[in-house]
């Protein structure tokens, strides 16, 4: 058995706590070795104290292991529970929506990539935002598309780190009020700047390139279309920049946690197609009229930068 400690307590008048080891004023700690046998401390007598424990009971989500929903539904405490992609899959192919809403309306979930996933790349993490999830975890090493999904997603809100779940999936009675059909229409017209790309791939040859748009959210909205494939015409000059004007439609049931990738591609007959560029952004932040995308690369780094 180890040595049992009296409770810490808090002074609501001065805001410290005191136990034998340690004095918190608001968020300062200083550690102190005591040889006062009281294990709290007042300025007044007439202050209210309160215990850690206490504490810990208003701010604290304990992290616990998901067994129901009915038993999270009739938990008295809010908490926190980690489901793996494989978990993930099998709650949302078996379990209705509703339900999962509900129980992230209420508790934290985290979803995190299969154990099976040697090569540490990832799932897509729009099924678990689908389903309210509050955290998605993800190999940021990877590079692949999963990642330029995640921060096309969190360029919104000032890419701040935060972005707020839409209205239905805070308050699981909204979910059949609403229905944000929206039809999304982007025309793609030309690419400019493709001369960079002799530069960085070593190459005196421009690449034949196809871009694709995919759509990534809901299931319903998960899609994807691709442009025809622009043969490269001269080595330089105006001549070397693919020129589409190609308009895809795009019907989206659910804007507000859709995301649009772009991918360029150099299309080869003979090898496997190399990836020249990639930009995401949320549906939801979409503005009409003539825009220009940047284009970045697999690391996220600028590909106009030399």
């Amino acid at each position: 058995m180890g040595k049992s400690h009296a409770p810490k307590e808090i002074c609501a008048s001065s805001a410290c706590i005191r136990d034998k080891r340690h004095t918190v004023y608001g968020d300062e700690i200083e550690d102190r070795a005591t040889n006062s046998g009281s294990s709290s401390f007042c300025a007044s007598n007439q202050t209210q104290r309160f215990t850690v424990e206490d504490l810990h009971s208003i701010i604290h989500i304990d992290n616990m292991k998901f067994t129901t929903f009915s038993a999270s539904s009739s938990s008295e405490r809010v908490f926190s529970c980690s489901w793996s992609e494989a978990k993930l899959l099998n709650q949302t192919q078996n379990t209705k929506r509703e339900m999962l809403s509900t129980f992230t309306e209420r508790h934290i979930l985290r979803c995190y990539p299969a154990g099976s996933r040697v090569m540490s790349d990832n799932f897509d993490p729009s099924m678990a935002w689908s389903i309210g999830a509050q955290m998605a975890a993800l190999n940021f090493q990877a590079n692949d598309e999963s990642i330029w999904i995640n921060r096309g997603k969190y360029l919104a809100n000032g890419a701040c780190g935060f972005v707020r779940k839409p209205d239905y999936l805070l308050n699981v009675a909204l979910h059949s009020l609403v229905k944000p059909v929206l039809l999304l229409k982007i025309t793609v017209v030309a690419c400019s700047g493709w001369e960079v790309f002799l530069e960085k791939h070593k190459t005196c040859v421009q690449p034949d390139t196809c871009i694709c748009m995919s759509l990534s959210g809901s299931t319903l909205d998960s899609k994807s279309q691709m442009t025809s494939v622009f043969r490269s015409r001269a080595r330089n000059g105006p001549c070397a920049q693919p020129f589409f004007n190609e308009t895809f439609n795009f019907r989206i049931f659910e804007p507000d946690l859709s995301v649009l990738l772009f991918t360029v591609y150099d299309k080869s007959a003979t090898s496997e197609n190399q990836l020249l560029a990639q930009s995401s952004f949320p549906v939801s932040l979409l503005r009409t009229g003539i825009r220009l995308v940047p284009l970045y690369d697999k690391t996220g780094k600028y590909v106009g930068e030399k």
